[in-house]
């Protein structure tokens, strides 16, 4: 795995080098521009020289000027006619092997009529810097050459790279045991906050969090950003242990009852009905564990809710006796709407279980099914109710009823509601949300509580099922 501190050691000891690189291509590149400085102004003044009205005889005239203001490093020469030089060039500070004249008066003149500018170049190991003119000569117009050895100032300036090399190699070594310090130390908070979330161990989660000390400012959105995903897992660990603690109530109930009930077979009724809640506690709670893994998928289906209440009053009127009332919808009306058939049904038997559970041995419960009201929802098509004339509901416990494991503080003192969880409301307003409706409590008419399950629209182009 690659360290963060070596990775910053070697991109800022890469970074003085390439600093250096650049500062060296950069004095190499100004002692040129300053060889051709020197080579044109001394040029210019030659020129100057030249175009003065020569007198008679112009070769000595011309030599004569040539001589005055040409360096002994310098070769001039003057061609009236292309190739053929007015004078054989010499210097006695310029050496030239034998036989090596011809080919570096040619490069020369080459590099000279190449550019526009003095052109340096390099042969046998030597610099030169080569330029032309045009001057007038008496009545016609020649082409002034000069050549220039720069040899000793190229020599001065490679030895002057090579120090500045060998300087910037101990700069470097010494650049990076700074940087080492510099690095360990400014690394030291992240030190600081890796150990201190090494330290927070799991079964601490809900009170443990990084601390207040002073951090650098790129450090302290990292440090609350962890805090809040602490906040979070809290929770989660929380409503985990909740729901773990409340299966292990809602389970452990039915199981000691069938247990000591088995033993004397005129309680037969009474095992199988508390195994077949047990079987439908089972499945909410199956159904609260695929919603929180994110694998709760619920089909959008067009349905009629005449005939889903039909089937619902079926199936619960040999459990619920004459205390379970279908109410035929009004005439004339179309009832249609948009969700999960099967769920529906669930949703239907959790309410009339509770409704059972929390009213009086004799009060009715009414299912029914209105149309929606488009005023104040004009995404439902369809409002199904399961109606009682128990206790009711008070005002600040229409929302809380709803979450897991709570009951409502009416629930009169029977067996049966003392034996309820809190688990079958929960599912419902999920199931009812995951289908695109709502499920809520209001006051019902004459008393009692009117649990409500309003069914979106139904729509050819119906979304994929939520999961």
């Amino acid at each position: 795995m690659t360290s963060i501190r070596r990775s910053l050691q070697a991109s800022s000891l890469l970074a003085v080098l390439a600093g250096y690189g650049l500062l060296l291509l950069a004095n190499r590149q100004l002692a040129a521009e300053n060889r051709i400085a020197i080579h044109n102004d001394g040029v210019d003044q030659l020129e100057r020289q030249l175009t003065l009205p020569p007198t008679p005889p112009y070769a000595a005239a011309l030599q004569r000027r040539i001589n005055q203001v040409v360096s002994p490093s310098a070769l001039v020469w003057l061609e009236l006619e292309p190739g053929r030089p007015y004078q054989e060039p010499r210097s006695a500070a310029i050496q030239i092997p034998t036989g090596s004249m011809g080919r570096l008066l040619a490069t020369a003149g080459a590099f000279a009529k190449s550019s526009f500018r003095p052109s340096s170049f390099e042969i046998d190991g030597r610099t030169y810097i080569s330029s032309t003119r045009l001057v007038p000569v008496g009545k016609s117009v020649a082409e002034l050459y000069v050549l220039e050895d720069f040899s000793l100032d190229a020599d001065r300036v490679r030895q002057t790279q090579l120090l500045l090399i060998a300087f910037a190699g101990i700069t470097a070594l010494f650049t990076s045991f700074l940087l080492r310090l510099v690095l360990r130390r400014g690394l030291r908070p992240l030190d600081q906050l890796g150990a201190g979330i090494a330290a927070i161990q799991a079964d601490s989660l809900g009170h443990q969090r990084l601390g207040q000390q002073p951090r650098p400012e790129e450090l302290q959105p990292i440090a609350l950003a962890f805090n809040a995903l602490l906040d979070r897992l809290a929770a989660s660990f929380e409503r985990q242990r909740a729901f773990a603690d409340g299966v292990a109530h809602e389970l452990r109930t039915p199981i000691t009852l069938i247990s000591g009930y088995a033993r004397n077979p005129q309680y037969l009724a009474l095992i199988q009905s508390e195994a077949e809640r047990m079987g439908r506690l089972v499945s909410d709670l199956l159904e609260i564990a695929r919603d929180d893994t994110g694998q709760l998928v619920l089909s959008r289906q067009r349905l009629d809710v005449e005939q889903e209440l039909l089937k619902a009053y079926e199936r619960l009127a040999g459990h619920a006796g004459a205390r379970l009332r279908l109410c035929p919808p009004q005439e004339g009306t179309a009832l249609e709407a948009s969700g999960d058939g099967d769920r529906l049904q669930q949703c239907l038997t959790n309410l009339v279980e509770n409704a059972l559970k929390h009213t009086p041995g004799d009060a009715l419960i009414e299912l029914f099914a209105t149309p929606a009201d488009a005023a104040t929802d004009s995404s439902a098509a369809v409002v199904v109710h399961v109606r009682d004339r128990g206790a009711g509901v008070p005002d600040a416990e229409k929302e809380r009823i709803f979450e897991r494991f709570v009951q409502g503080s009416s629930s009169p003192a029977t067996q049966a509601a003392r034996r309820g969880g809190g688990i079958g409301l929960s599912v419902v307003r999920l199931l009812m949300r995951r289908m695109g409706g709502e499920a809520r409590v209001v006051d019902g008419t004459g008393g009692g509580a009117d649990f409500q399950l309003s069914l979106p629209r139904f729509t050819p182009s119906q979304p994929p099922p939520s999961a």
